[in-house]
């Protein structure tokens, strides 16, 4: 019988010594919004965006794309929706003082903790820098007598670490299997971290390989 690769998840009981049939989905009942270091609370969604523009490069006589690189600067998004809790609105609520976009004249930190392992040390913290309100809605609904309010946050930047050093370079939470072969880039790993604001300003970016 031919010997096929395996993912080496945790749910065929390999590679050892792994268990096999143990939860390993991330759950949100794990994660912690902190804004300057106060936990937000009656948060219902928040869904993260990151996008980057990218140019394709073509040349005459070929027949097909030569590279694709980017062109722009990668952009950071969060909607949020939130229960209108206590009387405090969703910018009260994330540690500012107004209730009114335009009334923004200082940008914030938001720190999300996923404690996927139950560990500290272990625990993955997103950190997205000098936020700025966008957009901003309420709705006020029969249906169930709550109100709600949806907000748009645009951060100049994000950087996330496990256990306070790059992901890429942390051995994982405890108990989970490493991916074999992946490989790992230093300057990647130190804009992913924060360290660097991005990966392209960095030397020797044309001869770089892995």
């Amino acid at each position: 019988m031919a010997d096929y690769p395996s993912t080496g998840t945790l749910f065929d009981g390999s590679p050892p010594p792994a268990t096999g049939g143990r939860t390993r989905a991330g759950l949100s009942t794990q994660i912690i919004v902190y804004v300057n270091n106060e936990p937000v609370g009656a948060i219902q969604t928040i869904t993260e965006s990151q996008a980057r523009t990218l140019k394709p490069i073509s040349e005459i006589g070929t027949d097909g794309q030569i590279e694709i690189v980017p062109n722009q600067s990668a952009t950071f998004n969060l909607q949020i929706n939130r229960i209108v809790f206590d009387g405090i609105s969703l910018p009260e609520a994330f540690s500012r003082g107004f209730r009114n976009i335009q009334s923004q004249r200082m940008p914030f930190d938001i720190v999300i903790i996923d404690k996927f392992s139950g560990s500290g040390n272990d625990a993955v913290v997103t950190t997205y820098h000098n936020c700025w309100f966008s957009a901003l809605g309420k709705t006020y609904s029969a249906a169930d007598y709550t109100i709600a309010e949806t907000a748009t946050v645009s951060a100049e930047h994000m950087s996330t670490t496990r256990g306070g050093e790059p992901v890429s370079l942390s051995q994982g939470v405890q108990g989970s299997r490493e991916i074999p072969g992946r490989s790992y880039d230093s300057v990647e790993g130190a804009a992913d971290s924060g360290e660097r604001r991005g990966a392209l300003d960095f030397p020797g970016l044309i001869s770089a390989a892995y």
